[in-house]
């Protein structure tokens, strides 16, 4: 496996698009966490009231929840990366290419699998980075309470990751699958839970929903009681994104195996 992901890595590490969006998630990462570092500072000087509301967000442990929340909304870029990264392979024939070469199609698809793994490795590592920053630069005193967000952190990447590789499989088009991506995970997703939640009183089906499940294993780090009031307990919530992470590798890898090359 090591000596295919040497290979993989020559195929990216040229590759614009894939620097590009990496440079970009990770800066993002950090402005994204400091805008709100600084409106919560700016917010409790003038305000000091609203210190009773918000809390210590940037404080150990609370920043673990904190920075896992802001981070969350930005998976989509490391998602569109392996989108772009699976199609390129179908749109160059490089996929086929690998495989007159001598690789099976397990191996291919393994490959991919690996490198989702490897790129929610380097997430969760990034979150870890950023909130030990932002909990010093709070001046608080480090503790592993909270350190739990760092696991879920890490099964959410891998949720929207490889849900985004078997869009990108199924779909063979990174226009499409991205679009599908974005739409299901930002529009249709919510007004799913809303439905089920508001409208048809059944609560805990909204909360089990493909990627909501992750979300709201980090839900907004203030008011979480609002908007999720019957959220299910962690367990379940755990259970059901490691069950939806088995299904999309299911699928993914069942999809590249039958398929034309």
């Amino acid at each position: 496996m090591l000596h295919l992901l040497k290979i993989e890595w020559l195929k990216i590490k040229n590759y614009r698009v894939f620097w590009i969006f990496s440079v970009f998630y990770l800066v993002s990462i950090f402005i994204v966490t400091y805008i709100a570092w600084y409106i919560e500072k700016r917010t409790k000087t003038e305000i000091p009231e609203s210190e009773m509301i918000l809390g210590s967000s940037f404080s150990f442990p609370k920043v673990w929840h904190t920075v896992g929340w802001l981070s969350s909304w930005l998976l989509y870029f490391p998602g569109m990366i392996i989108i772009m990264l699976m199609v390129n392979e179908v749109n160059f024939k490089t996929h086929r290419q690998n495989i007159i070469d001598g690789w099976s199609r397990q191996q291919f698809i393994g490959v991919k699998i690996a490198l989702v793994v490897i790129f929610a490795v380097l997430i969760t590592f990034l979150n870890i980075l950023t909130g030990l920053f932002f909990g010093s630069l709070s001046g608080s005193d480090f503790t592993l309470d909270g350190t739990s967000y760092i696991f879920y952190i890490f099964i959410q990447a891998l949720a929207y990751l490889f849900f985004a590789l078997m869009l990108a499989v199924l779909f063979r088009r990174s226009m499409l699958a991205i679009v599908i991506f974005f739409l299901y995970g930002l529009i249709f997703e919510w007004l799913i839970a809303a439905l089920t939640t508001y409208q048809l009183k059944l609560a805990p089906l909204g909360y089990f929903l493909p990627l909501q499940a992750s979300d709201v294993l980090i839900p907004i780090p203030f008011g979480e009681k609002v908007f999720y009031p019957d959220s299910p307990g962690t367990s379940a919530l755990v259970i059901a994104v490691i069950a939806y992470i088995t299904l999309y590798v299911f699928f993914a890898r069942k999809k590249f195996l039958i398929d034309d090359l």
